[in-house]
């Protein structure tokens, strides 16, 4: 199984046939056929689904059909049909719902959702609601429950952030001012890890890093932490924290109504620098004199600055989109490549660690430029800064740059996934008026076998809370720090010259310096070190991709490619026992691998 096989079919078939659910009686069933019969009409003439798909991938704002009811009136009953209808929506509109749970699996849970409901109540019903969207799996972060009012009534006064050194409290309304700035050790009856992994089966996000920016805004909402069982009592959430200095304290935290007329929770996602809190709150971070440049104006949907003392073009782009009052994507990148040109700057700093998405197709400027560039498309030349905020359109010019460039990625794993599901389209549930966005489309911007939950920074430099006290930017500075135009090498590259000077000890010992790297900690090595192996098979040289194979078991005991790997260089070696526990293991984590299977019948059948 040296080749990645490809993906599934992406795109629906001509038809669906609708989820399999409960009875729900005579009344409760006809309500739902018309309701599902509604659906489709939606789907086939209405609103946002006739929007051309080279639109922002994000769901626009769509209205309540009739008055948005107290959630915690609706009934019982309301709330099944609104499953159902959900369950029904989800396989229609997908285009390929099942790529990560199985249709039976996914039912099961409705079902299990279904017989419950009459005894959860409102919020637990609503928990149980993005439980079922966030079924969908990694990959889907565009699906999810939209969190807004009336479902979401109030917040906890604070505002958190995962830092690479846990969760702290980066502002907090002023009587409770003695907790910035300190880590999180306890919310509600959980420690805050466990309180993290309860959380992460109703965080819709493309992966973990993804989920780092949403699951701080969740604990801010008493409904999600008191559905969640996390919070002891519905409008009380204990929090313990701990100072620099390991002393610990705690504070009862009562939810603060939303200001008047709110329609929209705050978005963490494009307030970096406040997230979303009120200015009279204090902060573990303020603006000084020392502020790093990337803090300088995040609003700004794009700005450059030229810093002549480094050599280097810094370019924040923060938003996919075109300004209203102001140049175009199109027009600002090509200014600024023709500064840097004038500038005579040595390297290009692109950074986009603070945009979300927009318009993918206003993307395209960019990475046109860049891609055909003889000046920047060098090693050494560009630079991409990424983060947790890397999604949805910012994340397809993230993949083809990766693809397509020399580029060097720095700071920490993109919050989207290479290929993923996007262009989502909003719909209501018909009874609770709850609004609900679901991906319509799949965009493969990467190689079709491209599984990586992220695009990771070939160069690790994670924030920290101390960084961020402290006026860092780990990410810019560890690019000021290399020597402009150099090339860092890849790990092939540094594998093969140590093997040429000292044999595979030497390549072996190189690999385990490289890996145990914080810089690299991101960079997944089983693909390279896949090939280093049969290279090195090729070449006749079966003791030496025996040890390469062994060390990428050592570093991927959860892939059953390694272990088939490792299984054909054991069969080239004539050690048949070996062989066979190494592609029945392989089989044992993939039981699709046929190629597994046809090595297995081979070897057995020889005896």
């Amino acid at each position: 199984m040296s080749r990645p096989s490809a993906r599934s079919e992406t795109r629906p078939p001509s038809s669906r046939s609708p989820c399999r659910l409960p009875a729900l009686g005579l009344a409760a069933s006809l309500r739902l056929a018309l309701l599902l019969g509604l659906a489709g009409l939606a789907a086939a003439v209405g609103g946002s689904a006739a929007a051309p798909p080279l639109m922002a991938q994000h769901a626009a704002q769509t209205a309540p059909q009739s008055p948005i009811p107290d959630p915690a009136t609706v009934t019982p009953e309301a709330w099944q049909e609104d499953l159902a209808f959900l369950a029904a929506r989800i396989s229609e509109q997908h285009p390929n719902p099942w790529h990560h749970v199985t249709r039976q699996e996914f039912e099961a849970a409705v079902r299990r959702l279904q017989a419950r409901i009459p005894e959860l109540g409102y919020p637990r019903i609503l928990v149980g609601l993005m439980q079922i969207v966030a079924l969908l799996g990694p990959g889907d972060g565009h699906s999810r429950v939209r969190l807004e009012p009336p479902f979401i009534g109030a917040l906890y006064p604070l505002r958190l952030q995962w830092f690479s050194d846990g969760l702290y409290v980066r502002s907090a309304s002023p009587e409770f001012v003695n907790l910035v700035g300190k880590r999180v050790l306890w919310v509600g009856g959980s420690k805050v890890d466990e309180a993290v992994e309860r959380l992460r089966p109703v965080a819709a996000g493309d992966n973990a890093f993804h989920q780092r920016l949403g699951i701080p805004a969740l604990m801010l909402m008493p409904e999600v932490m008191w559905g969640a069982g996390i919070a002891d009592e519905p409008d009380r959430l204990k929090i313990v924290v701990e100072d620099a200095q390991g002393a610990q304290s705690s504070a009862v935290l009562t939810p603060s109504a939303l200001p008047e007329g709110a329609h929209q929770l705050p978005n963490l996602g494009h307030d970096p620098l406040r997230l979303g809190a009120p200015d009279d709150w204090p902060t573990m971070w303020a603006p000084a004199e020392a502020t790093p440049l990337y803090m300088s104006d995040p609003e700004n949907w794009y700005w450059d600055r030229y810093l002549p003392e480094a050599g280097t073009q810094y370019v924040q782009f923060n938003v996919v989109g075109d300004k209203e009052d102001g140049e175009s994507v199109d027009a600002f990148i090509e200014r600024v490549l023709a500064a840097a040109e004038r500038n005579g700057a040595e390297r290009l700093v692109l950074d986009i660690r603070f945009n979300g998405g927009g318009n993918n197709f206003l993307a395209r400027p960019i990475w046109h430029r860049l891609v055909g560039s003889d000046r920047w498309n060098e090693p050494g030349r560009l630079f991409v800064i990424t983060g947790r905020h890397t999604f949805s359109a910012a994340q397809n010019l993230a993949t083809i740059l990766d693809e397509h460039t020399s580029a060097v990625f720095v700071g920490e794993p993109t919050g989207g996934s290479p290929n993923h599901y996007g262009d989502a389209r909003a719909f209501r549930l018909p009874n609770s008026q709850l609004r609900v966005s679901v991906s319509t489309l799949y965009w493969q911007d990467g190689m079709p076998w491209d599984d990586r939950p992220w695009v990771p920074p070939d160069l690790a430099a994670e924030l920290s809370a101390e960084d961020l006290h402290q006026n860092r930017d780990p990410a810019l500075d560890a690019i000021l720090a290399l020597e402009p135009g150099v090339a860092i090498p890849s790990l092939i590259e540094l594998l093969q010259g140590a093997y040429q000077g000292g044999g595979i000890e030497a390549a072996v010992e190189s690999y385990r310096a490289y890996k145990s790297d914080p810089a690299h900690r991101f960079v997944n090595t089983e693909r390279p070190m896949n090939e280093a192996g049969y290279f090195l098979l090729g070449e006749g040289l079966v003791t030496e991709a025996i040890q390469i194979f062994r060390l990428n078991v050592e570093a991927y005991p959860e892939s059953g490619n390694v272990y088939d790997s490792l299984g054909e260089a054991y069969m080239e070696a004539g050690e048949r026992e070996q062989a066979i526990e190494n592609y029945e293991k392989s089989l044992e984590i993939t039981p699709d691998n046929t190629n597994a299977v046809r090595m297995l019948k081979r070897l057995t059948n020889s005896e």
